[in-house]
């Protein structure tokens, strides 16, 4: 897949060959380039080519035009070709992808530490505590803190906003409190 400098640059190199001129000639004394600038009027001179010029570069000049057209059609008939044989994509997975992109913006400016705060205080959350991490006292909110502080490692529930390796312990920790509620 091209970056967006390179679609950048080939639209712009698209563009310059669309306005250039066209039917590019060589004079008979081999000193001029013409081209024509109006389509349906005469050529007129584009270029004085020295001396130095050589053939080869001549020859190039000549051809440019009518070359960058040829490699033009070339690419579009190679990305046609390409876009034939790409499977359709699957309209839902268009939708997916935002969703899921909406997901983890949501995600990004959540107040994780707050989440936290308040499932400490959820009844069943407490009892996931004291099942599956063997959590003594649960009816103490401060004892709560420090032993969810102590499983998630971290030295104070605002580091789930701030540390994204925190964030990730607390996601997973609350996911599988999620699980476990499931089946309760």
């Amino acid at each position: 897949m091209a970056s967006e400098a390179d679609s950048m640059r080939l639209a712009a190199i698209k563009h310059r060959h669309a306005d250039a001129s066209t039917d590019w000639q060589i004079d008979a004394s081999g000193q001029e380039l013409f081209a024509v600038l109006v389509p349906k009027t005469q050529p007129v001179s584009i270029a004085e080519l020295t001396i130095d010029c050589g053939y080869a570069d001549r020859d190039f000049l000549l051809h440019a035009h009518a070359d960058i057209a040829f490699l033009l059609r070339l690419l579009k008939n190679a990305f046609d070709e390409i876009r034939r044989m790409k499977p359709p994509e699957d309209p839902q997975a268009a939708e997916r992808r935002l969703a899921d992109r909406k997901k983890q913006e949501i995600e990004a400016h959540k107040d994780y530490a707050a989440e936290c705060a308040m499932k400490c205080n959820d009844r069943l959350f407490r009892a996931f505590l004291v099942e599956r991490y063997q959590v003594p006292d649960v009816a103490d909110a401060e004892r709560i803190a420090v032993s969810i502080r102590n499983i998630l490692r971290v030295g104070s529930r605002g580091e789930l906003n701030t540390d994204p390796e925190a964030r990730r312990r607390w996601i997973d920790f609350r996911s599988s409190f999620e699980a476990w509620r499931t089946h309760v």
